[in-house]
């Protein structure tokens, strides 16, 4: 399966057939051993050894190895089951992230109080998220929310922040876009943005008008939770496992470049960028 990792854990058909054998071959050694033990016990005592005893004494070990292996089945049935649970939940958080971010693609009309409260609420259903994925140990049941995660990705978060524009952004505000002479417009066809690669220069542009005119210094403070964001959703070390099997990499700049840019901007304030609990 493309998004399962291979793992060391996983035993050949080989390896079965030689476990089989091998266990048996332990099995067929344990019975001589102990045969062996009782003529040696027999000849020190005297006494004769029936056949009754022997198969009492071989029932008696049979029952204690079936006791052990009921107790070990159970535990490793509990184990799976635990795993379904980890699995099914970590399925469903990636659906309501999915859903949350449809849902805030449809706004328009967006706020700065309307993208604090989507960035908060999907970052704390990434922390839920994170923290069901790591509990995970089964590598189908990890492959298959894998694949869930990298969906709910492509197809929903990132174009859902793609909405989230300067120039909407201001729109919404009633901020003016000419201000002492800067012209908005004309800063998206400067050298210092064209020059750079093409799915950096919205990020660039971004970055210029936040820098350049005065209500940048108004607006950048009161953008909240774009740290612990950024964390779980494009963070290359976070999101690793994740997206294991994908050849492409995420980028904060690339995907939402008005908040890699708020986010550059604040690193002048030396803000904490932790997010807030939203009901």
């Amino acid at each position: 399966m493309l998004f399962e990792k291979s793992s060391k854990n996983k035993k050949k058909r080989y390896e079965l057939v030689f476990d089989f054998f091998a266990y048996g071959y332990i099995a067929l050694i344990f019975i001589i051993l102990f045969s062996l033990a009782l003529t040696a016990i027999a000849s020190i005592t005297g006494d004769k050894i029936k056949g009754i005893d022997v198969l009492n004494s071989l029932a008696q070990i049979a029952t204690a190895a079936a006791f052990i292996f009921a107790v070990y089945q159970y535990r490793k049935n509990g184990d799976k089951e635990r795993q379904n649970i980890i699995a099914a939940e970590a399925k469903l958080l990636t659906t309501r992230m999915a859903t949350v971010a449809d849902k805030s693609k449809e706004n328009t009309k967006y706020t700065i109080e309307d993208i604090n409260d989507f960035i908060a609420l999907m970052s704390n259903l990434g922390t839920d998220f994170m923290a069901l994925y790591e509990a995970l140990t089964d590598d189908i049941h990890k492959a298959m929310v894998r694949m869930r995660w990298q969906d709910m990705h492509y197809n929903h978060l990132s174009k859902a922040l793609q909405v989230f524009t300067i120039d909407q952004l201001f729109e919404n505000l009633s901020l003016e876009k000419d201000f002492r002479g800067y012209s908005f417009y004309n800063s998206r066809f400067d050298h210092s943005i064209t020059s750079k690669h093409k799915i950096f220069q919205e990020y660039f542009f971004s970055l210029k008008v936040l820098n350049e005119m005065s209500i940048g210094e108004e607006i950048t403070p009161k953008f909240e939770g774009l740290l612990l964001f950024e964390t779980y959703f494009f963070d290359a070390k976070e999101t690793n496992d994740l997206m294991y099997g994908l050849l492409s990499q995420l980028d904060l700049r690339a995907t939402a470049p008005l908040l890699a840019a708020i986010k550059e901007k604040q690193k002048v304030y030396n803000m904490p960028n932790k997010p807030i609990k939203r009901d």
